[in-house]
């Protein structure tokens, strides 16, 4: 007999495993932006600006562990570069604000709070800084080291670090020192990240902020993936890549990520939160969700509300599993150690194998009666990395097997919904494996509400209001910059006569093109697929001064 444990794929570390047993994260922005309405801050806000009424980390914290969250992520520093822990290394943060009269330190009751309810804490630290005028040298790579070390050191355990690449492609940064300096201070943190931190991350972006994953998505990638940010290639992974690393999907209850009053009415609901859920922690990835704290310093009530029905939902969806008293069975059974019945409990150390000869191995569940349900949800050891790479379940109807799903990647969790079926007998059929597939669970339920994909409200807003727009010299083109990322599908131009324009988006790393425009004096364009990844676009203009083009760039739901 072979060995089926031999480690021959790509596997995960132990930090990985531990963040995918964490469940969903709430990512919790907050800072300068909150005070200015803003998404995007340039650094020259003062300190002053920022004033909680009723900063509350423990109403934070305390809502999430009822919601189900399992740990949670403060954007200790946004790009604006203002810092809610009284850094020694800048003047532009909360020790020069009114907060507790220039005393106050948020990370430090955020970390407090963590503990005191038992969340796991991350944090944020932007890697862009538009405030320090050291950013973008070498200088600029020992003062993040400062901060780093700050956080890192002074705030007890820290779960979880969230480099994103925004605004960074024209800095160089000193990645394998900043990497040294979360393993030396925090080793059990996982590492989010892209683009130069590739080498060393442990989690990567999903590729959108929709909030889902690809079907397939596959925990492996290739490093060039990441340092490019192939949005398609993140978002679904490489079965054949050669490090693993599993998505991340970010993704916020509101249209922004930070805290806007007129958004109060734009809140995710529970039905949406659980096409959320099924589309990224039931696609082998983690959810992280941004839940924005108003300027009292509370979770606003309508994103409250959300959550906690949200939470109900998954309970009262997850509460009855038809496949409990089932009678397992397989066609064949690698030894008595695994057994087709392990695929029935709820341990992750014990699972089902076939033998290494069994080509397309076979697993049925005899149901205790006729059950009605539409979900099944199914797990692979990944322990071992991704070994079934095709796989499809049956249910029995009328004495003939009905195929209900096919799938690629099983992966940590995979839930599946279909059209409701009644039935007293299902299978599991593993079509292509790598080694002998390990099978860790197969449970079957009746959700409700779980495919509602659009928000609770239309969303329309104008994105040219805080926009900069700049026309580079010896081109005829216009450089947007919308301070932000904000999701738009619609263009509207006035000008006199008619043009050609070539339409290009920034991906975060380099423009691509995006579409091709035919232009005449009113001209409104629905774009092919609503861009809801990028920060900048650059429009080449083709027989009319590019500054004579009047532009407003919205998003309307459809």
């Amino acid at each position: 007999m072979g060995n089926i444990f031999e480690k021959t794929l790509p596997t995960p570390n132990y930090r990985q495993m531990e963040w995918y047993s964490r469940g969903y994260t709430a990512f919790i922005h907050f800072g300068m932006n909150t005070f200015t309405d803003r998404e995007w801050g340039d650094g020259t806000e003062s300190p002053s600006t920022f004033n909680p009424s009723e900063l509350d980390c423990r109403q934070w914290i305390r809502v999430l562990k009822e919601a189900g969250f399992g740990s949670a992520i403060l954007t200790a520093k946004h790009h604006d570069g203002f810092c809610l822990w009284p850094s020694k290394y800048t003047e532009h943060s909360v020790k020069n604000s009114p907060f507790r009269g220039g005393n106050g330190d948020v990370v430090r009751e955020f970390t407090d709070a963590c503990r005191e309810y038992g969340m796991k804490a991350g944090l944020y630290l932007s890697p862009w800084d538009r405030h320090e005028k050291t950013w973008g040298s070498d200088e600029y790579n020992d003062y993040y080291v400062n901060q780093l070390t700050e956080l890192l050191s002074n705030y007890g355990k820290i779960h979880e670090i969230w480099w994103d690449g925004a605004g960074s492609t024209q800095a160089v940064y000193d990645w394998d020192r900043w990497h040294a300096t979360v393993r030396a201070l925090q080793p059990d943190a996982v590492i989010f990240g892209s683009l130069g931190a590739a080498p060393y991350v442990d989690i990567r972006w999903v590729g959108n902020e929709k909030g889902y994953a690809g079907r397939p998505c596959w925990a492996t990638s290739d490093i060039d993936t990441l340092v490019t940010e192939i949005r398609d290639d993140l978002n679904s992974g490489n079965i054949n890549g050669e490090k693993f690393v599993p998505a991340e999907v970010d993704v916020s209850i509101r249209p922004g990520w930070f805290y806007h009053s007129n958004q109060d009415g734009d809140v995710r609901t529970p039905e949406n939160l659980m096409y959320l859920w099924s589309s990224s922690i039931g696609r082998n990835s983690g959810l992280l969700l941004n839940l924005p704290p108003d300027r009292r310093g509370l979770f606003h009530e309508r994103d409250v509300e959300s959550v906690l029905k949200f939470k109900e939902n998954i309970e009262k969806n997850l509460s009855i599993n038809h496949a409990a008293n089932a009678i397992a069975s397989a066609s064949s059974i690698y030894s008595d150690e695994y057994s087709p019945s392990n695929v029935l409990n709820d341990d992750r150390e014990s699972f089902y194998a076939p033998t290494e000869h069994d080509a397309e191995p076979e697993l049925i569940l005899k149901l205790d009666g006729k059950k009605r349900f539409n979900t099944a949800m199914l797990k692979e050891v990944l322990e071992y990395g991704h070994r079934i790479i095709e796989f499809e379940f049956y249910a029995k109807i009328d004495g003939e097997w009905k195929l209900l799903f096919a799938n690629q990647c099983m992966g940590y969790k995979c839930v599946e919904h279909f059209e409701e079926v009644e039935t007293d007998e299902v299978m599991l059929k593993i079509k292509k494996s790598r080694g002998v597939p390990l099978v860790n669970g197969i449970s079957l339920y009746s959700f409700e509400g779980h495919i509602e994909p659009k928000r609770a409200a239309k969303v329309g807003f104008e994105l040219m209001t805080n926009a900069s727009v700049t026309y580079p010299e010896n081109e005829n083109s216009i450089d947007i910059n919308f301070g932000g990322v904000y999701p738009f599908n619609t263009l509207s131009f006035e000008l006199d006569g008619e043009a050609s324009v070539e339409m290009l988006v920034f991906n975060g790393t380099r423009f691509e093109k995006f579409d091709d425009l035919t232009l005449k004096s009113n001209t409104v364009c629905t774009l092919k697929q609503t861009i809801d990844y990028a920060y900048r676009i650059k429009l080449n203009v083709s027989g009319t001064p590019a500054e004579s083009v009047k532009l407003s760039v919205k998003y309307e739901e459809k």
